[in-house]
């Protein structure tokens, strides 16, 4: 590894360090977590082609948890995602060695509400390609192995997966660049390799507290996202110089949307501190453990609630967190409104949803210019007797 990357990483892990530590001074941990876990599983859901503002995903969300049916079926497949990345949380939390059923769980999560749930967690058998025509492989831009070697090929992954040969960032990169290479499953590649990204990040220890937002950065630049994992992708000999200089190439790539996420992460969890600290201001004195206080500290993360959805987030009753969120819906931190045909009620944090907008348009600017709208990057759908049965992963 030439000196100048090997410095760039060791930046880039302190800057997740930085992140994970300053971020635990927080008074709204808990919050703070589940804002940064929310966008970096839209980012990762943005990169194939799903597009949901944050307002239109928090209301798939709450109508998920009223029982009220759902059309739209772009927010609920992002909702997938950011489940699968709770997943790949909880996987990395255990600090059991990491298996191949571990990655059949994290799929099925993902796939579970998608167009096609009887993919979930299933290992393709069929020869898959990435471009070129829907009928023949000829002209593609990718063509991952076929399955009959997937099995030795996943084998191999999972082992370095558990293993220590690099550091945690080059680690987590390296996985995901193979497992992309590898493209085991029929849909849901892209999103299922950057959740393996925070199993190998969380289980390493680098962040054991946040998920810092690549896929947000990786969206915007798609371009060079693809690129990298195409570079990766060499006919070299295993101890050539072309096998270093490919890999370097994607690490560059990887390593410079790590820093940045961290960077911008880490001034909005400072916004979301002042924004949490402001609100108690306008409610006066709370007494510590409350039901006010606990929603008051995971409400960053949940910007739309109904009384039994926030009940679940903060442990109290039904009848004392709807105490709470009247006493912040009469100082203005939550707004309550009717939410499909049945007029269930629903209480959004509209400073929280601009926070989380803000984010997303800062990581989506290469000057981290908040006023500009992030590209949306459209993914035309080509049905395929032999490829992806969804055409979600076109590029990735």
């Amino acid at each position: 590894m030439p000196a100048d990357v090997a410095a760039d990483v060791a930046d880039a892990e302190q800057a997740v360090r930085n992140l994970n530590q300053n971020g635990t001074a927080h008074i709204s941990l808990e919050g703070l977590a589940r804002f940064l876990l929310r966008a970096e599983s839209v980012g990762s859901s943005r990169i194939e082609g799903l597009e949901a503002a944050a307002r239109r995903l928090a209301n798939a969300e709450a109508g998920i948890a009223l029982g009220s049916p759902v059309d739209d079926r772009v927010a609920v497949e992002v909702l997938g995602n950011i489940a699968a990345m709770e997943s790949a949380i909880q996987v990395a939390v255990r600090r059991q060695p990491f298996g191949l059923e571990d990655l059949l769980v994290i799929h099925r999560e993902l796939m579970a509400s998608s167009s096609t749930p009887h993919l979930a967690g299933v290992i393709r058998e069929e020869q898959n390609w990435i471009g070129g025509s829907s009928f023949t492989p000829c002209n593609a831009a990718f063509v991952p192995p076929p399955p009959e070697y997937l099995d030795g090929l996943l084998s191999d992954l999972v082992k370095y997966v558990n293993g220590d040969e690099h550091s945690p960032l080059v680690h987590a990169a390296i996985a995901h660049a193979q497992f992309e290479t590898l493209h085991p499953f029929a849909d849901g590649n892209g999103r299922t390799g950057r959740a393996l990204v925070h199993v190998i990040l969380r289980s390493r220890g680098l962040a054991p507290a946040f998920v810092p937002p690549i896929s947000l950065v990786l969206a915007t630049r798609s371009d060079d996202y693809v690129a990298g994992l195409t570079a990766f992708r060499h006919t070299a000999g295993a101890d050539s110089a072309e096998r270093s200089e490919a890999t370097v190439e994607w690490l560059r790539i990887f390593v410079a949307a790590t820093r940045r996420a961290c960077i911008d992460a880490l001034t909005y969890s400072r916004q979301i501190d002042e924004l949490v600290a402001g609100w108690r201001q306008r409610l006066g004195r709370i007494r510590a453990k409350s039901s006010t206080d606990l929603l008051l500290r995971v409400l960053a993360g949940a910007p739309i609630v109904t009384a039994e959805s926030a009940s679940g987030l903060i442990g109290r009753s039904t009848a004392r967190t709807t105490d709470a969120i009247n006493a912040l819906a009469e100082v203005g931190i939550l707004q309550q409104r009717n939410l499909g045909r049945q007029r269930y009620r629903v209480f959004e944090a509209p400073e929280v949803l601009d926070l989380f907008t803000g984010l997303e348009r800062s990581l989506a600017s290469v000057t981290g210019d908040t006023r500009r709208e992030p590209p949306v990057r459209r993914v035309p759908h080509r049905p395929s007797r032999r490829r992806s049965p969804s055409g979600n992963d076109p590029q990735i």
